[in-house]
């Protein structure tokens, strides 16, 4: 058992912090992008986590004497916390990913892909535009301010070394288990309009393949399949951005705002006042 100094407990409450603002920097939509280096995250973590100081020590449970296995314990609690409202945060993001997906191999823009800079790996190319669209409407919305604001507001219900198993288990349990769900909603809702239209097509193309036989339908199918997929992104993306954000909402940190973004974070918001209990 070690006494510690003032200096040395505030160190030490300036690296937990860290942890938990380091796991929004490594696993949240747009802060985790690949597209900023290491360095800028790094920086990026340690700046938002001075100015989470203050309203993390009126919360914070930090012994006066600390052993190497309770600051190891209070390091993985706060990597837990962290990790969570970060996954919690990029679940939407994968329903619209998946969405594109979806919609890709009905037109055909399977066999396109290309490197998502947000996550550094191949995707399809609509699953790619899809998440960027979602990220524009996650950044012109100032979401990305609600969830540092939560991420502030989380010291208030699960404060460093406050975080109890018995009681935050289940409502993470829940929690993830009603995400996971979300993303095949959102991934259904979105992609459905698309594959209604691809399926009249088949039909369509059934008929004709029946009809005249003599008919080549892949000079003919595979045309038509792109201009009809087309057209209807071209329909379904505007709706695809109210079902997100709704343009007439005005950035507050009172109100969550409409739309599966704006659930997303009520959701969060939920799950984190759960945890603490």
């Amino acid at each position: 058992m070690v006494q510690v100094s003032r200096a040395l407990v505030a160190f030490i409450l300036f690296a937990l912090i860290l942890i938990r603002m380091g796991s929004l920097a490594l696993f949240a939509p747009f802060f985790g992008s690949e597209v900023f280096g290491t360095r800028i995250r790094i920086y990026f973590a340690g700046v938002v986590s001075l100015l989470m100081i203050r309203p993390a020590a009126e919360t914070a449970r930090i012994p006066a004497s600390l052993e190497l296995s309770t600051l190891a314990i209070l390091a993985m609690q706060e990597f837990v916390v962290g990790t969570v409202i970060a996954f919690l945060a990029g679940f939407v993001f994968t329903g619209v990913q998946m969405a594109g997906e979806i919609a890709g191999q009905q037109i055909g823009f399977a066999m396109a892909n290309v490197v998502d800079p947000m996550t550094g790996i191949q995707m399809p190319i609509l699953g790619n535009i899809n998440t960027n669209l979602a990220i524009v409407l996650f950044l012109v919305a100032k979401l990305h301010l609600v969830l540092i604001h939560l991420l502030m507001q989380s010291y208030r219900f699960v404060g460093i070394g406050a975080l109890a198993v018995e009681t935050a288990a289940e409502p993470v349990y829940l929690g993830l288990r009603s995400q996971v769900g979300a993303i095949f909603m959102v991934g259904m809702k979105l992609a459905l309009p698309v594959m209604l239209i691809m399926l009249m097509n088949s039909v369509v193309e059934g008929f004709v393949v029946k009809t005249m036989p003599q008919m080549n339908i892949m000079a003919f199918g595979i045309p038509l399949r792109l201009v009809l997929g087309v057209t209807a992104l071209i329909l379904v993306y505007p709706a695809l951005c109210i079902h997100l954000a709704p343009p007439d909402w005005r950035f507050n940190l009172v109100e969550m705002p409409e739309g599966a973004l704006g659930d997303m974070l009520l959701d969060m918001s939920f799950l984190v006042r759960a945890m603490g209990g």
